[in-house]
């Protein structure tokens, strides 16, 4: 399909756009399993104790250096196009570890595979915020970080069961993503691009009716039609809104990456476990995060979104201190769902507000600059939690995370309060 979109996207288009996503948030975690293997492996390699956590890391650095030129690539050159590109050199960069034979070239891998996650990640997430307006909007990007979770749950799982016979294995699942670049091609349109600045008539989209006495214009929803004065407070809401839930995610993912880096080797060095057990314990997160994200739009509209989003980053110490302090297996389990759920609660209403947030000419480069803070916040968490790790070992900077994650909730709580307070 090569015309512009019209009307509302098809069911077939919102399969295709949740397959694609299934190859980004989880990326990178997918080898998680096979970490312990790798290192033995290559254990006569230089530094191969910092080298090794970079097999899972290495990628979002290199999303977080590359995704925002990839968004004003996707602004100028169109979503589609990068999409299909990203997921040939995705195919391409993961499938790597099949075959190379030093920790050198597979970190070089790494590096594509972090390019092709970008490409991907930011041309769905933008056309979704084209494509759907308002509550569909919404419900979609919810749906997307349930089919992330998913797709996590079911990758990571297999590449355990891969990994107990070879690690190498674990890298076959890449290149099936190959076979959704026929359903791109076929099911993807390619949306109208807007232009002009906030406020331009010409950059306007025609007003819709959302709801009972509702009427938004898709994309504008924080800056839209009114005088001068109220647009411009708008826009610079808009801004601001845009610039917290950014920063937000950056410290989420700081936090929550800590898990499936440390993990693999609690598993293995307190609880003797192999990979294909730790596969199937790794995938849990992914899973409890999928089944809460398709909540998240129900529990949080606009008015309670931040408290949502404060009493989930308890939720979520809750569970970073189950595993913290575990003894036996199953308490780990329950900590695993516990802290999956509250993070499907969060990351997808902080990725509404930007998408509801960011104007439609900007979009491209707003969402690579998001998916730019949640990768360098995988790359970034276990340089910043490697001292609480000498100090305290794995179990104790999970812990230690979980008292943060707790002690910022009621903060959270009180400043959103206060922001209510001010704004009746």
């Amino acid at each position: 399909m090569q015309g512009q979109h019209r009307g509302p996207p098809r069911a077939s288009t919102a399969a295709t756009l949740l397959a694609a996503s299934t190859l980004t948030i989880m990326a990178p975690t997918i080898v998680a399993p096979a970490l312990p293997s790798i290192a033995r492996a290559f254990a006569d390699a230089p530094a191969v104790d910092v080298a090794v956590p970079l097999v899972l890391t290495l990628p979002a650095l290199v999303i977080a250096v590359t995704a925002g030129a990839v968004g004003v690539v996707v602004d100028r050159r169109g979503r589609r196009p990068v999409l299909l590109a990203g997921i040939l050199l995705y195919g391409a960069m993961g499938g790597t570890g099949l075959v190379v034979g030093t920790l050198p070239l597979l970190l070089a891998g790494r590096v594509g595979l972090g390019v092709a996650v970008a490409m991907v990640l930011t041309a769905v997430t933008t056309l979704i915020a084209d494509l759907y307006d308002g509550v569909a909007r919404a419900r979609m990007l919810a749906r997307q970080a349930a089919a992330m979770g998913v797709s996590g749950t079911v990758f990571t799982a297999t590449s355990g069961v891969l990994a107990a016979s070879s690690w190498r294995l674990s890298f076959l699942l890449y290149p099936l993503a190959w076979l959704l670049l026929p359903l791109v091609l076929r099911a993807v349109p390619t949306p109208p691009r807007p232009t002009g600045p906030i406020g331009a008539p010409s950059a306007r989209p025609a007003p819709v009716v959302s709801g009972p006495g509702t009427v938004t214009t898709p994309g504008w929803e924080a800056g839209g039609a009114g005088p001068r004065g109220v647009e411009h407070r708008g826009a610079r809401a808009a801004v601001v809104v845009v610039a917290v839930s950014i920063t937000l995610l950056l410290g989420v993912q700081v936090l929550f990456y800590l898990l499936p880096v440390q993990l693999p080797f609690v598993l293995e060095e307190v609880f003797g476990l192999g990979p294909a057990r730790t596969g199937l314990l790794v995938a849990i997160p992914p899973l409890a995060y999928a089944g809460a994200s398709l909540l998240a739009t129900r529990l949080a509209t606009d008015r309670r979104r931040a408290s949502v989003v404060a009493a989930a980053a308890a939720v979520t110490g809750t569970g970073y201190l189950a595993i913290g302090t575990a003894t036996t297996l199953w308490v780990v389990a329950m900590g695993l769902v516990v802290g999956g759920a509250g993070l499907g609660l969060i990351v997808p209403n902080l990725v509404a507000w930007v998408a509801q947030d960011a104007p439609p000419h900007l979009r491209g480069r707003l969402v690579g600059v998001m998916t730019s803070a949640l990768f360098l916040g995988q790359f970034l968490s276990p340089l910043l939690w490697s001292p609480a790790v000498s100090r305290f070992g794995r179990q104790g900077a999970l812990t230690l995370a979980a008292a943060v994650l707790v002690a910022v909730a009621p903060v959270a709580l009180t400043l959103d309060a206060l922001r209510r307070v001010r704004t009746q």
